[in-house]
């Protein structure tokens, strides 16, 4: 296990943490902004529709707008990248806590009540992109809402995610980006003020994921790495990236595990029956984890091994999924 510290785009200063009130009446503010927006873009597309007698100028006009709010901070999608796009399939993943008082994640950085909506699209040359928003609370009774951008490649092996919430201890920044090159792991945050940037370039050595925050997604990544076979281990390596303090931002901590095939069996999720494929990886201070992943590559399941059964429950799994005919 090895710990690196983020080259940070400015000097380090003391900052102060934001209010969880302040935040939510700034969000509060932009939904109405964006909510305004559509209101008046969606009069403009009616107006014109009228003048040209066109139901296409209102129907193009209504989804340009509708995108730019449902899109909030990020970029709006371009009418061409909707046309090219098709949805395939959406779910629901909740992380389920009976011990430790509900709170689930490293110390200082709890997080209560996970729920993760995801909707799945083909995109161009086969490949694939999620949509998603997670609502938490941290602290609990502190809600939180952030939307996502992952990438994926044809058998949904993630190459790119967009992370949407600002950091902790940079009020100017967002969005987060990370890039799953072939041997590092590429993060960098913008700002208005370059001093509140970060940046990090991370040499990995094995198939890797993001352990921590929740990316259940790029863990599922991993296991399309691992071979089939039941005596052979698999070496991986997972990341943290916390965020201790105003002088140290953001910290990546980089973990050495391995992973395992354990085979097929058959699993229920979502209401559904599904032949799942069943692995287990460890890395050091983590308890040892089993992942279940669809033919397909979707996660199912993930759960903490517990010496005994009547230890309580704790992971991630799918309460919710529909798929078309297209998947």
């Amino acid at each position: 296990m090895h710990i690196l510290e983020p080259e940070l785009g400015g000097e380090r200063n003391s900052g102060h943490q934001i209010r969880h009130l302040s935040d939510q009446r700034t969000r509060d503010g932009c939904w109405r902004r964006r909510t305004f927006a559509f209101l008046v873009l969606a009069t403009l597309c009616m107006f014109l529709a009228v003048v040209l007698n066109s139901d296409s100028t209102l129907a193009t006009g209504l989804t340009i707008a509708r995108s730019f709010v449902q899109r909030g901070s990020g970029e709006a999608i371009s009418p061409n990248r909707q046309a090219n796009r098709t949805k395939v399939a959406e779910g629901e993943y909740v992380i389920v806590e009976q011990g430790n008082s509900g709170a689930f994640g490293p110390f200082g950085e709890e997080i209560y009540d996970f729920h993760e909506t995801w909707t799945l699209w083909r995109v161009a040359k086969g490949r694939y992109e999620v949509e998603g928003e997670r609502r938490f609370e941290s602290p609990i009774d502190v809600p939180h809402v952030n939307r996502f951008l992952a990438e994926l490649s044809r058998d949904l092996t993630v190459t790119r995610v967009t992370e949407f919430a600002k950091l902790k201890w940079r009020r100017d920044s967002g969005p987060l980006t990370c890039e799953f090159l072939p041997s590092e792991l590429h993060c960098s945050s913008d700002g208005r003020d370059p001093k509140q940037a970060i940046e990090l370039r991370i040499s990995m050595e094995h198939p890797f994921g993001i352990l921590w925050p929740v990316s259940i997604f790029s863990l599922s990544s991993v296991t399309r790495e691992a071979e089939r076979d039941r005596n052979q281990m698999t070496p991986i390596q997972l990341v943290t990236i916390e965020q201790p303090s105003s002088w140290l931002p953001v910290n990546p901590t980089i973990l050495d595990g391995t992973l395992q095939y354990l085979g097929d069996e058959d699993l229920e999720a979502a209401d559904q029956k599904w032949h799942a494929h069943k692995f287990s990886f460890k890395v050091p201070s983590q308890p040892q984890f089993l992942i279940w992943t669809s033919s397909k590559g979707i996660p199912l399941a993930l759960v903490v091994e517990h010496p005994h059964e009547n230890w309580p429950e704790e992971g991630m799994k799918l309460v919710r999924f529909r798929k078309w005919p297209e998947f």
